[in-house]
């Protein structure tokens, strides 16, 4: 998530761990690179909206990454700059995450209805 975020210019700080959504939560280390597994409800994980196939990795969309965030972190999450994200694509995947506190979350972030 925050790779995705850094490279699309929403985050500005610098993490070099790669955070990956799972069907469970675990640290890993391969070849001094940390690589975070987030445990997230399996109806997002199987659905492949707002994910594209990149080199035979499936890699979040900036949106996709942004509201996995809000998700995971319940909203406790930091952003330098949201203009590089679609808001129209914003709302075409929330509902996807069917939780309503997500909705209010974004909502208020980004000032806008829902």
């Amino acid at each position: 998530m925050e790779y995705v975020l850094q490279r699309a210019g929403v985050v500005f700080q610098w993490d070099d761990s790669i955070t990956c959504i799972s069907y469970l939560s675990r640290t890993v280390e391969i070849d001094n690179r940390l690589y975070q597994y987030r445990k997230i409800n399996p109806e997002l994980w199987i659905g492949m909206e707002g994910i594209e196939q990149r080199d035979n990795i499936a890699i979040a969309i900036p949106e996709r990454a942004f509201l996995d965030m809000m998700y995971l972190s319940s909203g406790n999450c930091y952003f330098d700059n949201l203009r590089p994200l679609s808001v129209k694509i914003i709302r075409e995947l929330l509902p996807l995450y069917r939780s309503t506190k997500l909705n209010e979350r974004v909502s208020k972030l980004l000032n806008i209805k829902l």
